[in-house]
C-alpha cells in the first residue's frame, strides 16, 4: 500500500481543513461519498458535515491550532492522534449546544482512523475528546474524588 501519501492526506485534513479553515482542501482528499462514523450518531455520508464541523470550530475558536501527535499506517488505513488548542472568542453552535464566547482557552484531542481507496479517504472513524472541551468551556464541572480510607486487613 502507499502509506506515505495516505498519511500526508490525513495530515492535510487536520492541519489545512481544521487548522487553517481551508475547507476546499477537503474535496481534494476526501471521496465525495465518504462515510464518517462518530460516537453516538449514525454514519454520515459526504464531505459537507466535515466542512461544516471545521467551520463551526474555526468560528468558535478563530486562533485554533492543530498538532499531530501520532500517526501510523497499516494496509489501507491511517490512524492519527491530534490535539487542538485555541481561545473561545466566537459562538459555538453544535447540535444541542450553543455557547456564547467565553474568552477561555480550550484544548481537546481526537483519534481518527481513515480508510483509503485510490488516494482518497472513503471512510473515517473518529473519537473526539469532547469531555475536555466541555470542561474548558464550563459546560460541565470537574468532579472531586477523594481517596478511599485505608482499609488494611489486619
Amino acid at each position: 500500500m502507499h502509506s506515505a501519501p495516505n498519511m500526508a492526506a490525513s495530515r492535510r485534513l487536520y492541519e489545512e481543513v481544521f487548522g487553517r479553515g481551508h475547507v476546499e482542501v477537503a474535496d481534494e482528499i476526501l471521496a465525495p461519498d465518504i462515510v464518517s462514523h462518530g460516537p453516538g450518531s449514525p454514519p454520515v455520508v459526504g464531505t459537507e458535515q466535515i466542512k461544516r464541523q471545521a467551520m463551526v470550530l474555526r468560528g468558535a475558536f478563530p486562533d485554533l491550532t492543530i498538532e499531530l501527535a501520532d500517526q501510523f499506517a497499516s494496509g489501507d488505513r491511517v490512524c492519527s492522534r491530534w490535539s487542538a488548542r485555541g481561545t473561545h472568542t466566537g459562538e459555538l453552535r453544535m447540535p444541542g449546544v450553543e455557547v456564547p464566547a467565553t474568552g477561555r482557552p480550550i484544548g481537546f484531542e481526537e483519534i481518527r482512523i481513515d480508510r483509503f481507496v485510490e488516494g482518497s479517504i472513503v471512510e473515517s472513524w473518529f473519537i473526539p475528546d469532547r469531555f475536555s472541551l466541555w470542561l474548558a468551556l464550563g459546560l460541565i464541572q470537574p468532579v472531586s474524588i477523594s481517596a478511599p480510607p485505608d482499609r488494611r486487613l489486619g
